[in-house]
């Protein structure tokens, strides 16, 4: 039996079990998936994902809570808490929930409350409303935003600075004694 044979059998009895469960399984080959996972490579979203990157991809629902990314790209819908670097709503994206960030560039829905300690950009297409803190804002023609928006105050945030800056501020320093 071919790899493929053996992958389209386990197919048909995922499928049988799942559809018992009352589970809908996505169609289609996985040999391809299957011989890159083997391979250790990973499929990138179009080309360009990085390490650190989570994709909410269209036609996709998220609840939860996500901290350990440094850029979160929502193409589908998030219902979550989130603490990450950099946010990326895309056109049709929505989010509902808390975000704290660094930087955000919204082009989709937000919903909720949201924390920038860096730059907001709202494109064109953005809607956003709830409890909005910016440090910078930029809103394009057409972005709207509405709720409790308040600037932030001019100190720079530390919580997203690099961790070699981090340890370096944790290091004691000496003073020496005459």
């Amino acid at each position: 039996m071919t790899t493929e044979d053996q992958v389209t059998e386990q197919q048909t009895l995922a499928a049988g079990a799942a559809g018992a469960a009352g589970i809908v399984l996505p169609t289609g080959p996985l040999l391809p998936q299957l011989a890159a996972l083997q391979a250790g490579q990973h499929r990138q979203t179009d080309g360009h994902a990085s390490s650190g990157e989570l994709v909410i991809g269209r036609g996709i629902k998220v609840k939860g809570q996500i901290g350990a990314c440094k850029t979160l790209v929502v193409e589908g819908e998030l219902d979550a808490s989130v603490e990450v670097r950099s946010l990326r709503l895309l056109e049709g994206g929505v989010f509902k929930g808390t975000a704290v960030v660094q930087d955000a560039d919204l082009t989709g829905r937000f919903d909720g409350r949201l924390t920038v300690t860096g730059r907001l950009r709202l494109s064109p297409s953005a809607r956003v409303s709830g409890q909005i803190r910016y440090r910078r804002i930029v809103i394009e023609e057409g972005g709207e935003i509405s709720g409790d928006v308040a600037a932030l105050s001019a100190q720079p945030d530390t919580a997203f600075e690099a961790p070699a800056a981090e340890s370096a501020a944790k290091k004691p320093s000496r003073v020496a004694r005459q």
